[in-house]
C-alpha cells in the first residue's frame, strides 16, 4: 500500500488506535504475569509467601488474556479497517454476528481463542487442585506464557501503514465466502473450548508426577477429562455438520488432515476416560493413566504445528497461512519443551517406581479390567493411525516431495479394522464383572443382546431391500479392502450398521439395568448409545448414498435419480452473496412439483480484478433421507478457443462456421470503438450471419459482445491478429448452464441425533463426577489420612 498517496487518507480516531494499544499491550502484560507467576510457585516451595504472588501473577494473567480478546472484539464489531487482520477477516457487508466471528476465521485470533479458552478453564479449576496447585500453576503457566509469546510476533493488533502513518481503507476484505456460514459463529469457539480443557488434563497429569502423588489427582481430573472429550467431540460433529451444508461434496467427514488434527486428542482423551476408571476402581494403571492424561493436550500441540507451520497449506481445505518464523520457533520450541519435559519425567518415575510389587493378577478367566485394556489399545491404535495418515504430508515435505494428502478411501480400508473390535468391546464390556466371570455366564448375558441387535438388524435390512425405498438405493456396490479384496458393498455397509445397532442395544439394555439405583450413573451408557447412534448414521448415510450428476439451464430440465429438475431462475442480482437459484423439483411421473431447490450461488470480485462464482448446496431434510442437490460452476462455454483466418471454416457440432472479414465501428483507439468478425454459420438447412465484437471500454478494459446464433447458442470473439485478421473465436451458450448432483444421503437424522445423545450424556456423566463442595479441596480425596472417602457409586465400579 506504500503507492498510495498519504495526503488523500483518512486517519482512525485515535480511541481505536488506544484500543489496539490496549491489546496489544495486555498481550506483553499476560506473558511477563505468567513468567512471573510461573517462577514465583516454583520458588514457592522455599518461599511460601510467592504462593499469593504467584496466584495472582496467574489471575491476572488469564484476565488480560481475556481483555484481549475483548479488545479484538471490539474493533472487529466496529469495523475499524486500519487494522490489518480487521481488514483481512471483515467488512461492511456482513452481520454484527459474522464480524464477531472474523475474530477466529485467521490465523492470529485462532491462537487468541485458543489461549482465551484455555485461560477460562485455568480459572475454572487452579482453585480445586488442592495439593497440586503449585505445579499445576507452573504447568499451565508455562503453556499460557508461550501462547501469548507467540501472540506477541502473530499480532492481530497491526495497523495498515503508509509512509509509516496508519489509515483507513474505505472496505475490508471480509470472511472467505466458505466460512459465511452460521456454523462459522458457534463451532470454532466451540472446539477451542475443547482445546483448553486439554491443558487441564497435561497440567495435573504433570503435577501428579512432580508431586510423585498418583491417587489424588484422579478425583479432580475426572470431570473435567469427560467435559474435554465432550466438547471436542461436539466440536467435530459441528464441523462435519459445516462440511455437510457448505462444501457440497454430501458428506461430513473426508479424513482431511486438520480435521483428524482434532480427531487424535479426541481417541486419546477417550483412552485416558476409561483408564481413570480403572485406577478408582481396581488401584492400577497410575503411570499409564499419567502418561495417557498428557498426551491429548501433546497431540493436539503437534496439530497445531502442522497446520500453522505451512506444509498442510495445499493440501487442506482448512490448513492457516504460513505463520511469522518467529511465532513459527516459538510453537516448536513449545512442542519440544512439553514433549520433552513430559515424557521425560514420565520415564524417570517410571524408572523410580519399578521396584514397586506388582499385584497378582487375577486368575478370574474374564474380568473387565482385561476388556479396558483392549479397549483403550484400539482407540490409541486408532488415534495413532490417523496421526501417521495426516502426518505424510509432513514427511513428504522434508524429504522434499510434494506434499500429497492420504486419500479417504485408503482411511476406510485401514480403520475399520480397529473400529470394529472397539465397537463390540463397547457392546460386550458393560456386561462384564470387575471381579471375573466364566465365559459361558458373559455369553449367556450378551446372547439376549445379541438376537435383538440381530432382529433389529434385519428389520433394517428387509426396509432397505423390500420396501419402496430400496428403489432410491444402489443395490449392488463393492467396497475395496486392504487394496485388494472386493465385498458387496451392501452386506459390508450392513455387517458395520449391524455392530452399531448391538452397541445400541447392550448399553439400552444396561441402562434399564442400573437405571432405578444409579440414574445419572447411565449417562456414561447414555455415552456409548451416541456414539453408536452417530456411527450408524455416517456409515448408512455415506454408504448408501446415491449419487447423479447431470446439468439444467433455462428450458432445459434434468432428469437425475427420482427426479425432474427445472430452471426457476434467481433470486437476487447475481452479485448478492444472498442470492438463490431456484430449482423447481417435480416428480417425472406425475409431474407433481415435489419442492423448490435453493442452492447458493454468486459471483464475487477478486482483488486482482477476476470474478469467481460462490456456490453452496440445497438440503431438502426428510426423517429417513435427505436429497442434497450440489451446484456447480456456472458454465457458458461449450468449447475451446479456435482460431480462423479470413476465408477459413471449422466444424462444431453439426455446424459449419466460416469466419469471412473484420469489421470496426468507430475511430481506432477511442472508447466505444468496435472491433468485429463477420461470421456465418450454416447447419446444412439453413446459415445465419452473425457479427461478434469486441469493445473498447474505459480503462483499457475490453468488453466481449456475443452474438446469438439462435435461443440457445452463441458466438463471441476472444481475441484478434491485426497483421494478418485472423480472429479467434469460442461458442457459447446464452444463458448458463450449471451443472448440478443430486444426492440420497439416508438416514442423516441418525447423525444429528447421536450428536446429541452423546453431548447430552457427556455432561451429565461430568456433572454426576465432580468433586462436591462439601469435600476440602485442599487435601485430594484418596490421600486423607484416617479416612476412606465416600467417592459415590460411580468411583466405587458400580457403573461405568
Amino acid at each position: 500500500m506504500s503507492d498510495l498517496n498519504p495526503a488523500d487518507l483518512i486517519s482512525p480516531p485515535s480511541w481505536s488506535l488506544t484500543v489496539g494499544l490496549i491489546g496489544r499491550t495486555l498481550v506483553y502484560l499476560s506473558a511477563a504475569l505468567f513468567l512471573v507467576s510461573g517462577a514465583s510457585w516454583f520458588a514457592s516451595k522455599r518461599l511460601p509467601g510467592l504462593q499469593k504472588v504467584g496466584s495472582i501473577a496467574f489471575n491476572l494473567g488469564c484476565a488480560a488474556i481475556l481483555g484481549t480478546l475483548v479488545s479484538l472484539g471490539v474493533l472487529f464489531a466496529n469495523n475499524r479497517f486500519e487494522y490489518e487482520y480487521v481488514f483481512g477477516h471483515a467488512d461492511t457487508k456482513n452481520a454484527l454476528a459474522y464480524r464477531i466471528a472474523g475474530i477466529w476465521s485467521g490465523q492470529e485470533g485462532s491462537f487468541l481463542l485458543w489461549a482465551s479458552c484455555s485461560a477460562i478453564f485455568a480459572l475454572l479449576t487452579v482453585g480445586g487442585t488442592g495439593i497440586y496447585r503449585r505445579w499445576y500453576s507452573i504447568a499451565f503457566a508455562f503453556f499460557l506464557g508461550g501462547i501469548t509469546s507467540i501472540l506477541a510476533f502473530e499480532s492481530p493488533f497491526n495497523l495498515n501503514l503508509v509512509d509509516g502513518k496508519p489509515f483507513v481503507p474505505a472496505d475490508g476484505v471480509g470472511l472467505a465466502p466458505s466460512l459465511q456460514n452460521y456454523w462459522v459463529i458457534i463451532h470454532p469457539p466451540t472446539i477451542f473450548l475443547g482445546f483448553g480443557s486439554l491443558t487441564v488434563l497435561f497440567a495435573l497429569a504433570f503435577a501428579a508426577m512432580a508431586e510423585r502423588k498418583y491417587e489424588g489427582w484422579i478425583p479432580i481430573v475426572r470431570p473435567w477429562a469427560i467435559v474435554a472429550v465432550t466438547l471436542v467431540g461436539l466440536g467435530l460433529c459441528m464441523g462435519g455438520f459445516w462440511a455437510y451444508e457448505t462444501l457440497g461434496w454430501g458428506g461430513f467427514w473426508m479424513w482431511d488432515p486438520v480435521e483428524n488434527v482434532s480427531f487424535v486428542p479426541w481417541c486419546f482423551g477417550a483412552a485416558f476416560m476409561h483408564g481413570v476408571l480403572v485406577q478408582v476402581t481396581k488401584k492400577k494403571w497410575q503411570m499409564s493413566n499419567l502418561l495417557l492424561g498428557g498426551l491429548p493436550f501433546l497431540a493436539f500441540i503437534y496439530g497445531t504445528f502442522l497446520t500453522r507451520s505451512g506444509f498442510l497449506s495445499e493440501t487442506s481445505v482448512h490448513s492457516f497461512a504460513e505463520m511469522d518464523r518467529s511465532a513459527l520457533k516459538l510453537l516448536i520450541a513449545l512442542l519440544a519443551i512439553s514433549v520433552g519435559g513430559f515424557a521425560g519425567l514420565w520415564g524417570y518415575r517410571l524408572f523410580q517406581e519399578r521396584r514397586v510389587p506388582k499385584p497378582v493378577p487375577d486368575a478370574t478367566p474374564v474380568r473387565r479390567e482385561a476388556f479396558y485394556v483392549m479397549g483403550i489399545a484400539a482407540l490409541i491404535t486408532l488415534g495413532v493411525a490417523t496421526m501417521i495418515g495426516m502426518s505424510v504430508p509432513l514427511v513428504q515435505a522434508l524429504r522434499g516431495d510434494k506434499p500429497r494428502v492420504v486419500e479417504e478411501g485408503l482411511y476406510h480400508q485401514v480403520l475399520p479394522w480397529i473400529f470394529i473390535p472397539l465397537m463390540i468391546l463397547m457392546a460386550i464390556t458393560p456386561f462384564v464383572a470387575w471381579n471375573g466371570m466364566k465365559g459361558r455366564e458373559l455369553l449367556s448375558k450378551v446372547y439376549s443382546v445379541f438376537c435383538v441387535a440381530i432382529g433389529v438388524t434385519g428389520l433394517a435390512l428387509f426396509i432397505t431391500v423390500v420396501t419402496p425405498f430400496a428403489r432410491k438405493i444402489e443395490m449392488s456396490p463393492t467396497v475395496l479392502m486392504l487394496g485388494r479384496y472386493e465385498v458387496k458393498g451392501l452386506a459390508w455397509i450392513m455387517v458395520l450398521f449391524g455392530i452399531c445397532i448391538f452397541v445400541l442395544v447392550a448399553n439400552t439394555w444396561r441402562i434399564t439395568d442400573i437405571f432405578r439405583r444409579s440414574k445419572m450413573g447411565a449417562a456414561s451408557f447414555g455415552a456409548h448409545i451416541g456414539v453408536a447412534v452417530l456411527m450408524a448414521g455416517l456409515i448408512v448415510s455415506r454408504g448408501l448414498e446415491q449419487r447423479a450428476e447431470g446439468f439444467v439451464m433455462k428450458d432445459v430440465p434434468a432428469k437425475l435419480l427420482a427426479y425432474e429438475i427445472r430452471y426457476g431462475g434467481m433470486t437476487s442480482d447475481e452479485h448478492d452473496r444472498n442470492n438463490k437459484l431456484k430449482l423447481h423439483v417435480y416428480d417425472p411421473h406425475t409431474s407433481k412439483q415435489l419442492f423448490t431447490a435453493f442452492p447458493g450461488v454468486y459471483k464475487l470480485e477478486t482483488p486482482d480484478g477476476q470474478t469467481n462464482t460462490m456456490v453452496w448446496p440445497h438440503i431438502e431434510r426428510g426423517p429417513l433421507m435427505d436429497t442434497y442437490i450440489s451446484l456447480g460452476q456456472p458454465q457458458t462455454d461449450i468449447s475451446e478457443d479456435f482460431t480462423l483466418a479470413p476465408g477459413q471454416s471449422t466444424d462444431f457440432q453439426g455446424m459449419v462456421i466460416t469466419y469471412k472479414k473484420m469489421t470496426r465501428s468507430g475511430d481506432f483507439g477511442a472508447e466505444g470503438t468496435k472491433f468485429g468478425a463477420l461470421v456465418t454459420v450454416s447447419n446444412g438447412a439453413h446459415a445465419v450471419d452473425v457479427n461478434p465484437t469486441m469493445e473498447l471500454g474505459d480503462l483499457g478494459k475490453t468488453i466481449m459482445n456475443p452474438a446469438k446464433i439462435d435461443n440457445q447458442l452463441q458466438v463471441a470473439i476472444v481475441g484478434m491478429n491485426a497483421a494478418d485478421k485472423s480472429v479467434t473465436l469460442r461458442m457459447q451458450l446464452t444463458s448458463p448452464m450449471y451443472p448440478i448432483e443430486v444426492f440420497h444421503k439416508p438416514m442423516t437424522t441418525l447423525v444429528w441425533a447421536g450428536t446429541g445423545i452423546l453431548t447430552i450424556s457427556g455432561f451429565a456423566a461430568a456433572a454426576y463426577r465432580r468433586v462436591r463442595r462439601s469435600q476440602p479441596a485442599k487435601t485430594p480425596l484418596l490421600e486423607r489420612p484416617g479416612r476412606t472417602p465416600e467417592l459415590g457409586p460411580a468411583f466405587r465400579g458400580e457403573t461405568t
